[in-house]
């Protein structure tokens, strides 16, 4: 069995992640900011402190620190907020990793927003980062976790939309459907690409049981925003007849945010399924429906 060090691992991911882990016998840390916290490792990455014991056990690092994405409008500060949060805990990390002899693989989360958007092409992993916010901040987010090929082998997923239920953006966006306000988003054309949290954590997985190295888009697809608020509307058994809500409404509320919910992106999952990752929901559809029905 393996020992696992998870930064981020109270979040969304984190937390499904670490349970699947957990189930198949694998031993998991986490780092957390909270001292004396059971099975957790206290961590300071603005104070460069990290508590010493356990380090020497660690064989693979599980990278899903950031801020939230979604939390705040992105105001200046709010944008170095971001940024800090995910290349300086990496920069951290990678200091400590002289503490843990036994490291032999890191694995770190990205974003699927780094293509730029509104574009018909189908964006793969060779293609070049946008020019937008976003696409700079992966940039240099991955810049940060490849940094760590010096140490290991490094893989990085390029995560889409989480589904689940249990939090997230889904969580949110289930809340008006419930009261029967669904209704698509912008012009409800653009593309949306999406990831069940069962096959995320897979992914992960998989990746390192098999030791894959390199950049994979972590996606099942995508699917148009009207589509996909539809789906959710019927798999909920709520109506779906409510207008679009406009872009510039959106942007009012949400400011430079917004893009992630009113631009389109198309982005590929052949290379993943070609390393052999096989997904279990192959459409939209299935995705919901296990969802709704509560399923393991």
């Amino acid at each position: 069995m393996t020992t696992f060090l998870i930064s981020g691992g109270r979040g969304l991911v984190g937390k499904s992640l670490g349970r699947m882990l957990k189930r198949q016998g694998h031993t998991v840390y986490k780092l957390t900011r909270r001292p004396k916290r059971k099975g957790h490792i206290y961590w300071n990455p603005e104070k460069q402190s990290i508590e010493g014991k356990h380090l020497h056990k660690i064989e693979v690092i599980i990278n899903l620190a950031g801020a939230n994405i979604g939390a705040q409008k992105w105001t200046k500060k709010r944008k170095t907020e971001l940024l800090n949060s995910r290349v300086n805990s990496i920069q951290f990390l990678k200091q400590t990793a002289a503490s843990m002899p036994k490291l032999n693989y890191f694995i770190s989360a990205s974003g699927i927003n780094c293509y730029g958007y509104n574009t018909q092409i189908e964006k793969t992993e060779s293609d070049e980062y946008g020019n937008d916010f976003l696409s700079e901040l992966v940039k240099e987010w991955e810049l940060a976790s490849n940094s760590f090929k010096e140490i290991c082998p490094v893989a990085i997923l390029r995560i889409a939309l989480v589904v689940d239920k249990k939090g997230g953006a889904l969580e949110k966006i289930m809340k008006p459907v419930k009261f029967g306000l669904g209704s698509p988003l912008g012009t409800g054309q653009q593309y949306l690409p999406w990831i069940h949290i069962k096959d995320l954590c897979r992914m992960f997985i998989y990746c390192i049981e098999n030791q894959k190295e390199g950049t994979f888009n972590a996606a099942n697809g995508y699917i148009s925003n009207e589509e996909f608020m539809k789906t959710i509307s019927k798999k909920m058994r709520k109506p779906f007849f409510f207008p679009a809500i406009p872009k510039t409404v959106l942007s009012f509320f949400l400011g430079e945010m917004s893009t992630m919910l009113t631009e389109s992106l198309k982005v590929s999952n052949k290379k993943i399924k070609e390393n052999g990752f096989e997904f279990l929901f192959p459409d939209f559809d299935s995705a919901m429906t296990h969802i709704i029905k509560k399923e393991d």
